[in-house]
């Protein structure tokens, strides 16, 4: 027994050296230091296993650097804490690239073709007209400020009118918040986007899409999806992929909206034919609905459960409607411009609850400042690390304060740093569709606030949900059920409606004038 311990004991003595020193032989000495060295290689990998997010605060309180790497087996990881070093990092598109990225997904994730990938990640992928350099671009007559965001917000806002309208006739309701949220919020999505052919009419599509989503990091990773993700390999298979070429066949994107137009112009343009076309809207669907969803759930939370932000939050949108009558009537373009305090609790549900990480391949040796990144390495930031930095939002950075983003003489704490906010990204992978959702959740919570009151079941005290981070979202979900009583205000006809603005919000330091630069 004693040989046998002390025989188990030596080989991982040994063990432990030689990745020591092949960690000491292999680190450059002008890479970013290597940390989290305790088991080398091995130390970073049960951190990222056990939470990515948390391991990479921690690691930022632990050793304040600006920028570190982790060695893992066969890959470096480069994480960004300091705002120097990510506005440095944005900047190099082709250098540190997020296409390949995309390219991979396309492949893994969508379900793309051999055809479609030859197109999508070509060798040409960072040349200036190429498939994933125009796609942005190509989008920005239905998401930038206009007449096509307008239109594609109206119809959100009417399908969320009409639920809520629905909603009130039957009186008293209880529901599980997040399974209703996600259900409007979805519907409402694809309504806007797909049309009068929307696929998701059909509730077995919608199901799919459930099945599906839980398992985009399986799909990504490769591990063998239709074996350790069969349901949702089957939904996207079978269900989702066969649904959007019958769309596209019966010209159904003709009767959507400019958005799903756009997008099918600019993959014909650029080659993609029939189940490779219809592929590409697996992606689509999970950047429009992936981290929106949640972020309307904690949204909606944070208002309702908070007597002090559903006061301040329901007096401003009061002012939003006109009675006479007839009724209420309410224009919900109104909340670009007369709700500052309702924004700035979105800005910070997002701030608060974000736990997203975004990721860029290193295609070619480069120094940043003083330090090396290593060709065909991944850098990595973390929002929550940039989010939950004192330094960066001051004391109170552990605090939800709806009104942090305000920037009236009202307001309780001085603005930091615009950059700082990260929720949306930046650069050049800077959320296109961040209008689009700001003004749907805006606006689906302003009707809330003004027709409902939500309190939860029987008559209990709201209590914190547990959250869960799946690795395919930048947002948490609820691992508990949030039952919650919904109860109408009063028997006013409302009329919704939603006039043109051509405005966005000033979210992210993009936004901004200057660009953020």
């Amino acid at each position: 027994m004693a040989t046998a311990l002390t025989l188990v004991l030596g080989f991982l003595s040994v063990t432990y050296t030689f990745f020591a020193i092949l960690l000491r032989l292999t680190q450059h000495i002008q890479e970013p230091p290597a940390v989290a060295k305790t088991i080398p290689f091995i130390s970073p990998l049960f951190g990222f296993i056990h939470g990515m997010q948390n391991f990479m605060v921690n690691l930022r309180d632990r050793y304040d650097l600006p920028i570190y790497t982790l060695r893992m087996p066969g890959q470096r990881v480069y994480v960004v804490n300091s705002l120097h070093f990510i506005s440095q990092i944005q900047r190099q598109i082709k250098t540190i690239a997020f296409a390949p990225i995309e390219a991979q997904a396309a492949d893994a994730v969508m379900g793309v073709g051999p055809a479609g990938n030859a197109i999508i990640g070509s060798k040409r992928m960072f040349e200036s007209d190429s498939y994933l350099s125009t796609f942005i671009l190509s989008t920005h007559p239905a998401l930038a400020p206009g007449p096509g965001l307008d239109s594609l917000n109206g119809a959100a806002i009417r399908y969320l009118s009409n639920a809520t309208k629905r909603l009130a006739q039957g009186g008293p309701t209880t529901v599980d918040l997040f399974s209703w949220v996600r259900r409007e919020f979805f519907m409402a999505t694809t309504e806007s986007i797909y049309g009068p052919k929307n696929p998701f009419r059909d509730p077995k599509l919608e199901q799919a899409w459930y099945d599906f989503e839980p398992t985009i990091m399986v799909h990504m990773l490769k591990v063998w999806p239709h074996m350790f993700a069969r349901k949702g390999h089957n939904a996207r298979e079978q269900l989702l992929i066969p649904a959007f070429e019958r769309y596209f066949e019966e010209n159904g994107y003709l009767q959507g909206s400019v958005l799903v137009r756009c997008r099918h112009e600019h993959n014909t343009v650029h080659g993609l034919r029939d189940r490779d076309l219809a592929a590409t809207e697996i992606g689509q669907m999970a950047a429009q609905l992936a981290n929106s969803i949640p972020a309307a759930f904690w949204m909606i939370y944070h208002i309702f459960s908070d007597p002090a932000v559903l006061g301040d939050c329901r007096e401003e949108v009061e002012r939003l409607m006109q009675v006479d009558g007839d009724g209420r009537h309410v224009d919900l373009a109104n909340v670009k411009t007369l709700c500052p305090v309702l924004l700035s609790t979105w800005q910070e549900t997002l701030r608060y609850e974000h736990v997203g990480i975004s990721a860029r391949v290193v295609m070619q040796d480069i120094t940043i400042d003083k330090y090396l990144l290593k060709k065909g390495a991944t850098v990595m930031t973390a929002v929550p690390v940039q989010h939950s930095d004192p330094s960066l939002w001051g004391p109170t950075v552990g605090i939800f304060n709806h009104r942090r983003f305000l920037r009236t003489p009202g307001a309780r704490e001085k603005r930091t740093n615009p950059a700082a906010f990260r929720s949306f990204g930046g650069g050049t992978v800077l959320c296109p569709g961040r209008h689009f959702v700001t003004t749907e959740v805006l606006s689906f919570a302003a009707l809330l606030l003004l027709r409902f009151d939500i309190e939860p079941a029987g008559g209990d005290k709201w209590v914190m949900p547990r959250k869960s981070a799946p690795m395919t979202t930048t947002m948490p979900v609820p691992r508990d059920v949030v039952q919650v009583r919904i109860t109408p205000r009063d028997d006013q006809n409302y009329h919704v409606c939603f006039s043109e603005s051509n405005r966005g919000f000033d979210l992210v330091a993009e936004d901004s004038p200057g660009g953020g630069h």
